[in-house]
């Protein structure tokens, strides 16, 4: 049960650590930043102030929302396989990022090229055909992209000297056609650009790809606290070149520096994350992953688009049941009720608490119940978008269903 009352007072819980689509989101906004400020400074110097009007015009065009796919190659010359393929709604106004991953064995149709595995799009045609696949898959435009080759993280890695990590079990593969050979102990050890590239591509995994994502992710978290590290500040002009390297990006300065600033300002119960469904099927003797279409669009809707508000509803009345009452209400509306139960203390007026940058998302809440004290406040231990917490305003309401005989 998430206490949001304390007799009646509401209180803020403290964020429990980063969570690994912060990292990996924050690690990308600061190396975009840095890739974006270096080529504005190119700019500036050569195209007579283009630099200087591109910081005049708003982020991302003053849209209110828009997308971002971000994809990791795993080599520099352009088209190798995607390693890494996330599609991202960004919501400048309100500060709210969502995130889906797309496993990159989902065997989907590539425009021109057939059913086969998703990576294969870029091998095919580039980053210009992984789009095209993507939008397909998601349906939904690719606004804007993000374009990161894995060599370049090797040398990444070596130049802030490397990184501490637990490895979980032993990783031994070679593959020559790949140039990859991977040969790591179970164990804490420190890890060159090289090994970490290892750690992080390795796929022989008893639950698949969806493991190898999980090391992504604990690697990226890793890498952003050691470039956050007060001895490594003084060290981003040496990293700054490898980021250029690394990172192709058609993001503008004003749609960079804004990135940035959700980071620094914002917290990680604003990142809505999943994974698209999928299930293990055979190929030809290959295994691939079957994505289930009711089941992406449905993730698409809730997660990119905000159509389901995950709320816990929370009684904060005498009454026995009207928390349940409440529940229903919303679920006609279309929310996720993701708890029902007892605040930690009762409160006159209902409170409608929404668990992310801004409270968007609990006005709306508050806009079907009629009535609510909104604010924001952290997320704790709740799964919940929103959390509701019953007021005795709520007892005699008429709109509220009649409780059952």
């Amino acid at each position: 049960m998430y206490d949001i009352l304390e007799g009646k007072r509401l209180y803020y819980k403290k964020p429990r650590g980063f969570q690994w689509w912060w990292l990996i989101w924050g690690a990308a906004g600061i190396c975009l930043f840095l890739c974006g400020a270096a080529l504005g400074l190119v700019s500036s110097g050569s195209s007579g102030g283009g630099w200087f009007s591109d910081l005049m015009t708003p982020p991302f065009g003053g849209a209110g929302h828009v997308s971002l796919l971000l994809v990791g190659v795993d080599n520099s010359e352009g088209r190798g396989l995607a390693d890494t393929i996330m599609f991202a709604m960004i919501y400048p106004r309100t500060g709210e990022i969502s995130v889906v991953s797309i496993p990159r064995d989902s065997r989907v149709e590539i425009p021109g090229a057939g059913f086969t595995r998703i990576n294969a799009s870029h091998s095919i045609g580039g980053l210009h055909l992984t789009v095209q696949t993507v939008e397909t898959v998601i349906g939904l435009p690719v606004d804007h992209y993000v374009e990161v080759n894995v060599p370049g993280l090797v040398t990444l890695v070596d130049a802030i000297g490397g990184v501490d990590l637990e490895v979980e079990k032993r990783m031994f593969y070679r593959d020559r056609s790949q140039h990859l050979y991977i040969d790591l102990q179970p164990g804490f050890q420190h890890l060159n650009g090289t090994q970490a590239m290892g750690y992080v591509r390795f796929r022989h995994d008893a639950i698949g790809d969806f493991a190898r994502v999980e090391r992504q992710r604990k690697f990226m978290g890793v890498v952003i606290k050691k470039l956050f590290s007060p001895e490594h500040v003084t060290e981003i002009p040496k990293v700054l070149d490898t980021f250029l390297k690394t990172v192709n990006t058609d993001l503008t300065m004003p749609d960079l520096a804004s990135l940035k600033r959700l980071f620094e300002q914002g917290s990680p119960e604003a990142i809505r994350t999943a994974t698209l469904p999928a299930r293990t099927i055979q190929v030809g003797g290959a295994d691939m992953l079957e994505l289930d279409p009711v089941k992406v669009r449905d993730t698409v809707n809730e997660v990119l688009l905000h159509q389901g508000i995950r709320v816990a509803v929370l009684n904060g009345t005498h009454v026995e049941g009207l928390a349940s009452r409440v529940a229903d209400v919303l679920k006609a509306q279309g929310c996720d009720i993701v708890e029902v139960g007892n605040a930690a203390g009762q409160s006159e007026t209902t409170l409608v608490v929404s668990h992310g940058r801004s409270a968007g998302r609990a006005e709306r809440v508050a806009g079907w119940l009629g009535r609510g004290a909104v604010t924001v406040a952290p997320a704790g231990r709740t799964q919940a978008d929103v959390t509701v917490v019953v007021g005795r305003d709520l007892v005699a309401d008429p709109l509220l269903p009649v409780p059952a005989q």
